[in-house]
């Protein structure tokens, strides 16, 4: 990650990765389903779309980026609260990133119809 990146993370990081409050999360239970993942469990893998967004309840999720000589760059580690997938996942655009559990990990995964319904709403 490049310096002005990590910046405005450090700086900015409850704007720029907000987490829900316990209300938020309890009104989206009704348009989402609970899947869990196991520790190394891969959530969103880069280049595929369409998934929705999940919403952590419980555990860690590492998100990263492949770099050119094939490591990893990590670029955060989301908790219960924080939510993973692009707004372009209202479109079906694939994903920039790799996500992985740290851990195990439970979520509530809202399809880009229940998340349309939930903006609504």
């Amino acid at each position: 990650m490049h310096a002005a990146d990590a910046s405005v993370l450090r700086t900015r990081r409850e704007q720029v990765f907000p987490n829900l409050t316990a209300e938020e999360v309890e009104r989206l239970h009704r348009f989402g389903t609970p899947i869990s993942y196991e520790s190394g469990e891969r959530l969103m893998h880069v280049g595929e779309g369409g998934h929705g967004v999940s919403l952590i309840l419980a555990g860690d999720v590492l998100v990263t980026q492949e770099l050119e000589d094939g490591g990893r760059d990590p670029i955060v580690t989301h908790g219960p609260g924080s939510f993973l997938g692009e707004l372009a996942q209202l479109t079906g655009r694939p994903s920039l990133v790799d996500a992985d559990a740290i851990g195990r990990v439970d979520t509530l995964h809202i399809p880009p119809e229940g998340l349309r319904a939930a903006l609504e709403k």
